[in-house]
């Protein structure tokens, strides 16, 4: 298949000249516009490369000196005031339940020098091969809260 000549897909020399001053739509592109849509629009962070950084415009708070330092304008710097102690809902509460829950026991390795122990692990491997996934109820580490009714 013989390959066309670029010039046969233009209407004329002269009209790809005028092209960017058409004035009328006439099914001709006016200059800069697409079939698929626009495309002129900001690049964004996720359509640029992997070293793409476009920031957010929020660190013109100072200036570098030639000595490397960087002087902070404090007149540019953001600040944000907080509402006066008047304003706050003082009948807010912690987001903890009333429940009665006694205290976790913690390092009840009895038997065994710490929890780095290789018999405690023998053992708790052992624990788990014959009582499976459920608790041993002989296990000093059983834990001692109170279930959540």
């Amino acid at each position: 298949m013989k390959v066309s000549a670029p010039a046969y897909f233009h209407s004329s020399a002269t009209a790809q000249l005028l092209r960017p001053w058409v004035k009328e739509r006439s099914n001709q592109l006016f200059y800069g516009q697409r079939k698929s849509g626009s495309k002129r629009h900001a690049l964004t962070t996720k359509q640029g490369n992997k070293t793409f950084y476009k920031g957010t415009r929020s660190s013109g708070i100072g200036k570098h000196t030639p000595g490397g330092n960087y002087y902070i304008t404090w007149s540019k710097v953001r600040t944000y005031v907080p509402p006066s102690s008047e304003n706050y809902n003082h009948d807010l509460k912690p987001l903890v339940p009333k429940y009665n829950f006694t205290k976790v026991s913690s390092n009840s390795y009895k038997g065994f020098k710490n929890s780095l122990d290789s018999n405690l692990y023998y053992k708790k491997l052992s624990d788990y091969i014959f009582y499976g996934k459920e608790i041993n109820p002989n296990d000093p580490e059983l834990p001692e809260w109170l279930e959540h009714p």
